[in-house]
């Protein structure tokens, strides 16, 4: 049986194809892997060039940091934070003409050298005392922040139209001073020995 070369080609490109599509079958799993490295590579690629940016910036943080840190109050070590906050709370609320009906200072956190501590104060007062006295909080920066909020009209017989009541909590961010180092009293040296004379 004779085969012609036209047959030949068929059959050639056949098991070409064949072998393709087999290779193909084999190797699918392991394209499908290039394209997983490949998809992590850009992925940490893109983290290490974030990463770069974050420590090239590492000096105007810390510039940032300190003088954020040179705007907090300061207290004694050892005294309450809380009588002195709520005092200029008060203060600053009885400037604004809103009414403190009650106090609730949270125990004091510490967050590495600095310290904060949140004030939770029902208040009554007018719509235009509160605005003021929150832009009045809000211009003090960093030190404190009106963190919830809450406000509904003051109901009652004898409560005029307009009147407000409700909550706001407002951390506060402060320092402490070092503690003053402990002076242990030195133990005192050993009386020398006497000695005996023939």
């Amino acid at each position: 049986m004779k085969v012609a070369a036209r047959e030949l080609n068929l059959l050639g490109l056949t098991l070409a194809v064949l072998l393709l599509a087999l290779t193909y079958l084999a190797l699918k799993s392991k394209f499908q892997e290039w394209a997983d490295f490949r998809a992590q590579r850009e992925d940490l690629l893109a983290r290490q060039e974030a990463a770069q940016r974050l420590l090239d910036s590492r000096a105007d943080v810390e510039a940032r940091l300190a003088e954020f840190r040179q705007g907090l109050p300061v207290f004694a070590a050892g005294k309450k934070a809380e009588s002195e906050l709520l005092q200029g709370l008060e203060k600053m609320v009885g400037q604004h003409n809103l009414t403190l009906t009650r106090r609730e200072a949270d125990a004091e956190r510490q967050a590495g050298d600095l310290y904060e501590t949140a004030v939770t104060c029902y208040w009554e007062g007018e719509l235009d005392a509160l605005v003021n006295f929150l832009y009045a909080q809000q211009s003090q920066g960093a030190v404190s922040d009106v963190r919830a909020l809450s406000v509904q009209p003051a109901g009652g017989k004898d409560v005029p139209a307009g009147r407000l009541k409700g909550t706001f909590t407002i951390d506060y961010a402060y320092r402490r001073e070092p503690a003053a180092p402990e002076n242990k009293p030195e133990p005192a040296a050993p009386a020398p020995a006497e000695t005996e004379q023939p």
